[in-house]
């Protein structure tokens, strides 16, 4: 061992003074350092690597050196590891690589420049022209269709963008709203723009809490109920989802007027809609209808809630959940004057000059032959002339809720919607009611007054408070607005109705009910139906909106039978079954031309061209000799007369009236119908009706829709049947038929 460390030692000492550094420490070798300047940086973390290592993070524009150093000789190779962000820059190595000489390396150059993008994103739901948008006050970009759009010019990383409408769309008029317009470019194009010029939405999306039980704007069946026990079919509602999700209309623009018993002005579900002091309080003389007299429920602030209840975070949703609203307290204050200022007859005080519908969930019940008061019948007819500078108001009436009645069970209704002197007029869209099996409610009067139908609802009740189990009165009713807090209203605390209406958790402040049902549900219904196709087309007149509405309504319960009674001579057919007559036009006395389709109709709207009607006339009244023809008991013969309508001027039926006088000391059980010239049937007046025991018809006017574009020239037929046999005989002693048209 210590031979072998003194030969070790002998090794190491002779190399230490034989074979010298011999480059082993290369102290004599100088080595550099590499490195040069950063221009233009804005942003944060520009990494800068030598030789794929040594990463240098750079801040600041400036001088920058690697700390690693290298010897003379040595290759260098400077490049960029991470680009800077916020700003989004590129930066690029000018002189970045070489070999290393006698001095340290300082002429890489690293130039950064801050990138640019560009700005766009899609627009949806675009119908008109001139839509023009801007971004930060400029670049003007012209927009044509829906789709994709990318402003011309790019902006830099970290500038701020606002990209704004310019110009809004007209023809039709329309407000386009912007979703992320705003902001702080970042790294990539911004792509996320919204230009919704309809804003569209689905019932789902919606964050009103009870429109998912709204059936009459999507039915989806069981287990959907309007919190009552039953449940509906899926689809029986009035399609209008389609509106809201592909064309976005709302009612924008459109003024409604609900004339009934007040509309509580400061509801958290009405009153962004209500236009401040447009309404009146015919009572108190001020701008404030609100009901407060009435504790058990305000039928007003009910209705408008159906037309336009707000889309928000509360409650649930209108069909027209933009239309604006005013209400006129007439039927707390029934005066012939405040009925004409309610529907349109003045201009202050209140001003109901400016309405576009009117919504009269409202009417008469009279026993015996009524005639419309002439006064009534001006201002309708003033208002459908010059009101919407001379395209017309709409007026839409209920048919009533009588069908049941005192009448004996019959299958017939007991009240008309004829008996209503207002429903007899063409002014008037009478509209009856639907429950949300798609059947005609329970209630709802019948008659050949009747345009179209609408969801109206059963009674909503839940049998655990109110019994009823199995009936019509746990079949879902309407779920809308209700007079404020759980001490008055239909909603109320012990209302004892339904467990919503007693304050449940989803009603747990009583501001909302799900028992209001009637055609005085169905009319506003309807109302906000023709608020979407005024929205569409602000160019329709009165007879427009009509006429889109009796082509396209949905005929709902085709296979209704007729109600058959055994007379005198065979078989009597009392209520017929639907009709197709010969314009082509389905009718049926339960529900006009049928269920009202808000997609079809507002769809028709859209491309219709207003004003094709032509011009509106009638041919008069054509009446008869005074006539002297029985009535016989009991007998399908009946008594009949003829008249002749000539081909001009009417050559395309919107209405017919009828002029009917007979003595008979039970009018109740006369039967009054009218055929075409082309053999068509309607029945005006059923058998076994509400008039009962009254006495004779004194010049009644009764209407029929079911003619509805035929031609009206030529031989028309009255046919009066008696269907008591055991009771006193009648005679028919006059008629006339009128013929409203173009």
């Amino acid at each position: 061992m210590k031979t072998r460390s003194g030969a070790a030692l002998l090794i190491a000492t002779a190399c230490l003074s034989g074979c010298g550094l011999g480059g082993v420490e290369n102290v004599g070798v100088p080595t550099f350092t590499v490195g040069g300047t950063v221009s233009g940086l804005a942003g944060s973390g520009l990494v800068l690597q030598l030789n794929g290592g040594g990463n240098l993070i750079v801040a600041a524009d400036g001088a920058f050196t690697f700390a690693a150093r290298l010897a003379t000789g040595a290759a260098y190779s400077a490049s960029v590891l991470a680009q800077p962000t916020g700003p989004s820059q590129t930066c690029t190595v000018t002189n970045g690589s070489g070999t290393v000489g006698s001095a340290n390396v300082a002429g890489i150059s690293v130039s950064c420049t801050t990138n640019s993008f560009t700005i766009g994103g899609t627009v949806s739901g675009l119908f008109g022209a001139g839509l023009v948008l801007q971004n930060n006050g400029g670049n003007d970009l012209a927009i044509t269709n829906n789709g994709v759009f990318t402003f011309s010019t790019a902006i830099l990383s970290g500038s701020t963008y606002a990209v704004t409408v310019f110009t809004q769309p007209t023809a039709p008029a329309q407000n386009c709203l912007m979703t992320n317009g705003s902001g702080t470019l970042g790294a990539t194009n911004v792509t996320n723009v919204g230009v919704n010029c309809n804003e569209t939405f689905t019932i789902a999306s919606l964050a009103d809490p009870l429109a998912a039980q709204q059936w009459h704007l999507k039915n989806t069946g069981p287990p959907q109920n309007g919190f009552a026990d039953g449940t509906g079919v899926l689809g029986m509602d009035i399609n209008v989802e389609p509106v809201y999700s592909t064309l976005g209309f709302t009612g924008s623009g459109v003024i409604t007027a609900v004339v009934d018993t007040g509309l509580e002005i400061a509801h958290e579900d009405l009153a962004a809609n209500v236009i401040p002091g447009g309404s009146w309080n015919f009572n108190n003389i001020t701008t404030d209808p609100t009901n407060t007299p009435e504790t058990m429920g305000d039928h007003g602030t009910s209705v408008s809630g159906l037309i336009a209840m707000v889309r928000n975070t509360v409650g649930g949703i209108g069909v027209a959940s933009k239309a604006r609203l005013k209400g006129f307290n007439f039927l707390s204050a029934q005066t012939l004057q405040n009925f004409v200022d309610s529907l349109g007859g003045s201009t202050a005080s209140p001003n109901s000059s400016d309405v576009f519908i009117f919504n009269e969930s409202f009417g008469a019940s009279p026993t015996d032959d009524t005639p419309i008061d002439p006064t009534v019948e001006a201002q309708y007819l003033s208002g459908v002339t010059n009101l919407r500078g001379g395209k017309g108001a709409l007026y839409v009436k209920a048919a009533g809720n009588g069908f049941n009645g005192i009448c004996p069970a019959t299958g017939l209704s007991c009240e008309n919607a004829n008996f209503d002197p207002d429903n007899t007029i063409p002014y008037q869209i009478v509209v009856g009611a639907v429950s949300a099996d798609g059947i005609k409610s329970s209630y709802s009067t019948a008659g050949s007054a009747i345009w179209v139908s609408a969801p109206g609802g059963e009674f909503g009740q839940n049998a655990a408070v109110a019994g009823g189990a199995g009936t019509v009165g746990v079949e879902p009713a309407m779920v809308t607005t209700d007079q404020s807090g759980c001490t008055v209203g239909y909603s109320r605390t012990g209302a004892n109705t339904s467990l919503f209406n007693n304050g449940s958790a989803q009603n747990v402040n009583c501001r909302y009910t799900n028992t209001m049902n009637g055609t005085s549900s169905a009319t506003p219904v309807t109302v906000g139906v023709i608020a979407l196709l005024l929205e569409a087309n602000p160019a329709l007149t009165w007879r427009d909106v009509k006429h889109i509405l009796a082509s396209t309504a949905r005929q709902i319960d085709a296979g209704r039978a007729a109600v058959n009674f055994a007379l005198t001579g065979g078989s009597y057919v009392a209520e017929p079954a639907w009709l197709t007559n010969a314009a082509g036009f389905k009718f049926h006395n339960w529900y006009g031309f049928g269920m009202v389709d808000a997609s079809a109709a507002v769809n028709m709207a859209r491309t219709y061209t207003a004003g094709q009607l032509g011009t509106f006339v009638n041919a008069g009244f054509i009446s008869s000799p005074t006539l002297n023809l029985a009535i016989p008991d009991g007998s399908v013969t009946g008594a009949t007369s003829t008249l002749t309508v000539p081909a001009n001027p009417v050559q395309f039926i919107e209405a017919v009236q009828i002029r009917v006088s007979a003595t008979h000391p039970f009018i109740g059980v006369l039967g009054v119908e009218l055929i075409s010239p082309s053999g068509k049937r309607s029945v005006l007046k059923n058998i076994f009706d509400g008039f009962a025991g009254s006495a004779d018809l004194n010049g009644m006017v009764l209407l029929s829709n079911a003619f509805y574009g035929e031609n009206p020239a030529g031989v028309w037929t009255i046919k009066v049947v008696d269907a008591d046999a055991t009771v006193d005989s009648g005679t028919l002693t006059g008629w006339g038929i009128r013929v409203f048209g173009h």
